[in-house]
């Protein structure tokens, strides 16, 4: 199958028509995330047939549809239309007829999609299986989208099988068949519904027949049923009588009950409002006791807080001149202290010694004078001290240098001596590599034999791929003629078996037409329908209403340079007389001849012509159907002698296949003969190639060893002639003897040393005492004016805040005596006036209470009575209507069972009917 062309509108992102050629070789489309590439494939699978939205990465179908954007509005429709190359005829039969499919798919919104090929509506399914046919389809492997490899690869073996049905051409077989078993198993249901119908229809009929049983057991108990129910129905209507004359008596005392409880239910309704308007004046009084004794609370409860807050003020103010007080105390005690420190202070000031000044510094500049002679004494020793240091350190470096030089030369010379008789021994131990030399050339030569080897199973692998590729091909080659065989048996068979069930028609009746009896010669059925027209139809059957009998030929002649029919025709003997007087002519010649024709006699030609002794003319343009069916006929006489030849040229083209097909399986098992030998001839190399590796590796490697000794064992002997000769020229210098009279200097020199920096230690000593000494004095004496200073703040201080407390308590006193001097007194007397009040209002609001719960208790009962009586008038007012409604029913029953008992009484027996009115008749007067 050849995709040429894709088109797309409306689907996804693809907003505007668009086309997509596809042309032969690879078609590649390019662009990066997000651009479509992936809307491009899912419009091919939904093109294809796909019917699942979540496979199109859409929660529904109408998902696949343009949804708008900010520039541009959604779309109604989605449209894809494929385009395939049908030039090579491998369509299914009823689409085979164009070079070219368009296969159109069209989603509406809200609607549903529909399916097109060249313009013609089909099912989808007709499109699936269209696809199948081709090996492909919407779920075809063969279109690999995301994450479809690792599905393949961890598929189930159900799902491998389809794709190599898909591989093998079968899928659409596989899907007609699968069709072909649905429909099997439908009527199979449908046979199994058919017999359970049946056997349900049989139930049926037994029960029909217990029911007619039934019927006539019926019709002869109904005059008994018939009497009976004229008894019930006479003993209904004196029962109706009967409850009518109750029901009347009761609507009568019904009525009076509800008089009286009307009347009852107005009084109670009177007792009631009274007791209720006996209330208001009681429940107005009980009210404004009630406020006035609120009121009077509210102004107890006033005063009562006005009191507690006028003593709570006087207590308050009470502890805050207690308080001052004892802050006063405690400030004149600070007070009194400070100005016992600033006094103690100050003496202390006093007491220090004043000094000489000018004395101390010129002691502390001698001081000064004789440290720096002192450092500079120590700086002269310790650099006499170094130097001599120096000199002696290097006179011994040099004496331990020279004895060291030739400690380790002597040592080299021994290290080198051993070293080199080592690699004597181990350069006499590698010895020659000849040996080693030969089994590399040995190697090589293994390697080169098993190369030919490979290089001979490879080229016998390629021989035997040629051979089976030319077996394969000559395989296909010999399954076209199969196929065209096949094909064209298939429509030869079609052919026979749809004229068969065309001329089937008349073999089931039981008188058939002489046309099944008819034979032609090619080309002369139209001249024999012609001439027999409608007679064919008639049958031979004697006992039929329409028949031939048969008859003799008259010897009258035709007219010159006709032919008779019956040397044209294979027909029943019936027919002779009548196609003896058919003659054959040319259509030129029809017209001419007509003219000479005796009576009963005709004239035909090949392509339909009739001319009739008696003037009467048929042209072609007049269809007979005899002819049809004798063509049809003629048709499937010479399709059976078509079939045998056709079968022998199949069954030759099957069996050259079948000779290409062994040959294809031989040449195929020479291959699998021939990729079995590559692997040991590949391992065989590849093991001769390990050991040339390995040799040569040996090779080298002693190669390089006998090389490195050699080197190794040069330099040594270099390097051990070498230090022969320096230690041969080492010469130990003589000790120098200076160095104890240096030692004995070095001693003398440090002692000065330690003399001196004692000296500076005991001058540094002095000099920092004298200037501790100086700065102590200083700091102690700027110590004790610190202190003075702050002592002298802190009083006053303590003054300002002494008489801002003397201040502070003086106004409290006053506040104190004002709040003791007010109405605290008053204030108790009003307090016992209004509790004294508030009782008397208390008690009055207690008889008023008392007064109104009694006038509510007896406004309570009459509301109860009332309540009770209009509840018994409403009863009473119900059961009348209850009367009413059950004397109305009584009424309507006992009407109803008037015409009841007339009813069943007309259905009595003939002989009981008259007794039967009468009594009907006078039972009615009475009532």
């Amino acid at each position: 199958m050849q995709i040429t062309q894709i088109r797309i509108a409306g689907f996804k992102s693809f907003v505007d028509p668009t086309e997509v050629l596809v042309e032969e070789g690879l078609t590649g489309i390019v662009g990066p995330n997000g651009c479509g590439k992936s809307n491009l494939l899912e419009a091919l699978r939904w093109a294809m047939g796909a019917s699942s939205a979540r496979a199109m990465r859409g929660s529904e179908m109408d998902d696949l549809i343009f949804s708008g954007s900010d520039g541009r509005p959604a779309r109604e429709t989605a449209e894809v239309t494929l385009v395939l190359d049908n030039s090579d005829r491998k369509a299914p039969a009823e689409f085979n007829s164009a070079d070219v499919l368009e296969i159109e798919r069209r989603l509406r919104r809200g609607i549903g999609s529909t399916y097109k090929l060249n313009g013609r509506t089909v099912r989808g399914k007709d499109i699936q299986l269209l696809f199948a046919d081709a090996s492909t389809g919407a779920n075809s492997p063969a279109l690999v989208r995301q994450g479809q490899i690792s599905e393949l690869i961890g598929s189930k073996p159900q799902n491998r099988r389809r794709i190599l049905e898909e591989a093998a051409g079968i899928a659409g077989l596989n899907t007609r068949r699968h069709d072909a078993e649905l429909k099997l198993r439908a009527a199979e249901t449908n046979l199994e519904r058919l017999s359970e119908v049946s056997a349900e229809v049989e139930r049926q009929l037994e029960r029909l027949k217990r029911q007619a049983r039934k019927a006539r057991k019926f019709r002869a108990l109904s005059d008994e049923i018939a009497g009976l129910e004229a008894l019930t129905a006479h003993l209904r209507w004196t029962t109706a009588k009967t409850a009518r004359e109750t029901t009347a008596q009761a609507l009568q005392l019904a009525k009076r009950a509800v008089e009286d409880a009307t009347r009852d239910d107005v009084v109670k309704e009177t007792a009631r409002l009274k007791t209720n308007e006996a209330l208001a004046p009681l429940r107005e009084a009980e009210s404004l006791v009630s406020a006035k004794l609120g009121q009077a609370r509210i102004a107890f409860a006033r005063l009562d807080a006005e009191h507690k807050a006028a003593t709570q003020a006087a207590a308050q103010i009470e502890q805050d001149v207690e308080r001052l007080t004892e802050d006063l105390t405690r400030e004149q005690q600070m007070l009194t202290e400070a100005k016992d420190a600033q006094t103690r202070t100050q003496s202390e000031l006093d007491a220090l010694p004043l000094d000489d000044v000018d004395a101390n510094a010129e002691r502390e500049a001698a001081a000064r004078q004789a440290l720096e002679t002192a450092r500079e004494h120590l700086a002269r020793c310790e650099s006499e001290t170094d130097l001599l240091s120096t000199k002696l350190a290097e006179t011994r470096a040099r004496y331990q240098a020279a004895r060291d030089n030739v400690q380790a030369l002597t040592q080299r010379e021994t290290v080198l001596r051993t070293e080199v008789t080592k690699l004597q021994a181990e350069f006499d131990a590698i010895g020659d590599a000849a040996g080693l030399e030969t089994a590399l050339t040995d190697a090589r030569a293994a390697e080169e034999r098993a190369e030919m080897a490979l290089h001979d199973v490879e080229r016998a692998l390629d021989a035997a791929e040629t051979s089976l590729a030319d077996a394969r091909e000559a395989e296909e080659a010999a399954a076209i003629p199969v196929s065209d065989a096949e094909q064209a048996l298939r429509a030869l068979e079609g052919e026979i078996a749809g004229l068969e069930r065309l001329l089937r028609r008349g073999e089931t009746s039981k008188a058939p037409p002489i046309l099944d009896r008819v034979s032609t010669k090619d080309g002369y059925e139209k001249a024999i329908a012609a001439a027999l027209g409608d007679d064919l139809q008639a049958p031979t059957d004697r006992s039929a209403p329409l028949h031939w009998a048969g008859a003799t030929p008259h010897k009258t002649t035709l007219p010159h340079g006709a032919s008779a029919l019956s040397e044209l025709t294979d027909a029943p003997e019936e027919l002779t007389a009548r196609l003896a007087q058919c003659g054959l002519v040319s259509a030129d010649d029809g017209a001419r001849l007509s003219k000479d024709l005796q009576p009963g006699q005709r004239l035909v030609s090949r392509e339909g012509h009739l001319w009739r002794w008696d003037g009467f003319v048929r042209t072609p343009a007049a269809p007979v159907i005899a002819a049809e069916q004798l063509e049809q006929k003629a048709r499937l006489q010479a399709a059976r002698k078509e079939l045998p030849p056709l079968r022998e040229q199949l069954d030759a083209a099957r069996a050259k296949m079948e000779a290409a097909r062994t040959s294809r399986q031989d040449k195929e098992q020479k291959q699998r003969d021939a990729r079995a030998e590559r692997p040991a001839a590949s391992k065989a190399l590849d093991e001769a190639r390990r050991r040339t590796a390995s040799a040569l590796q040996a090779h080298e490697h002693a190669q390089i060893r006998r090389e490195s000794a050699q080197s190794a064992l040069n330099r040594s002997q270099s390097d051990l002639r070498f230090a022969a000769d320096a230690l041969a020229s080492a010469n130990l210098a003589p000790q120098d003897t200076d160095h104890e009279s240096l030692e004995q200097d070095l001693l003398e020199k440090r002692a000065d040393l330690a003399k001196a920096r004692q000296n500076e230690m005991d001058l540094r000593g002095k000099l920092n005492d004298l200037t501790r000494g100086r700065e102590q004095a200083a700091a102690r004496r700027d110590g004790f004016e610190r202190d003075i200073t702050e002592w002298t703040r802190r009083i006053a201080a303590s003054e300002e805040r002494h008489a801002g407390l003397l201040t502070r308590r003086t106004q409290t006193q006053k506040r104190l005596d004002e709040a003791r001097s007010g109405n605290v007194g008053e204030q108790a007397d009003k307090l016992a006036g209004l509790q004294q009040a508030a009782e008397t209002l208390e008690e009055e609001r207690k008889a008023a209470a008392d007064a109104l719960a009694e006038a509510d208790t007896k406004a309570r009962e009459a509301e109860n009575l009332s309540r009770t009586a209009t509840a018994l008038a409403a009863k009473a007012r119900e059961t009348l209507a209850g009367a009413a409604a059950m004397l109305e029913a009584s009424e309507t029953r006992y009407s109803e069972s008037v015409e009841i008992a007339r009813q069943q009484f007309q259905r009595l027996p003939e002989g009981l009917l008259p007794l039967a009115q009468s009594m009907l008749e006078q039972d009615v007067i009475d009532g």
